[in-house]
């Protein structure tokens, strides 16, 4: 198992190199497109658009999680008057 605290301090080190690199763009060619070996086609600004919406993919999952542990901790109580899930 890793070590949640060194796993975090990795990622946000690798996270601010890649910021730092998109920074570093002058003149970013944004539709420039490649065909991925699965047979689509890219473009730099699809894949940063997809990069974007990933980490937002994560955030919800560890909002789920959050959610569910605490409906199961609240029983027998329950959650349904927070709103719609």
């Amino acid at each position: 198992m890793q070590d949640l605290g060194t796993t975090l301090a990795a990622w946000r080190t690798e996270r601010a190199r890649s910021l730092a690199w998109l920074r570093s763009l002058s003149t970013p060619a944004w539709a420039n497109r490649h065909r991925h070996p699965a047979g689509f086609e890219l473009s730099a600004g699809d894949l940063l658009a997809a990069w974007v919406a990933h980490d937002l993919l994560h955030l919800r999952q560890l909002v789920e999680v959050r959610y569910t542990l605490a409906a199961a901790r609240a029983a027998p109580y329950g959650v349904a008057y927070a709103g719609d899930w």
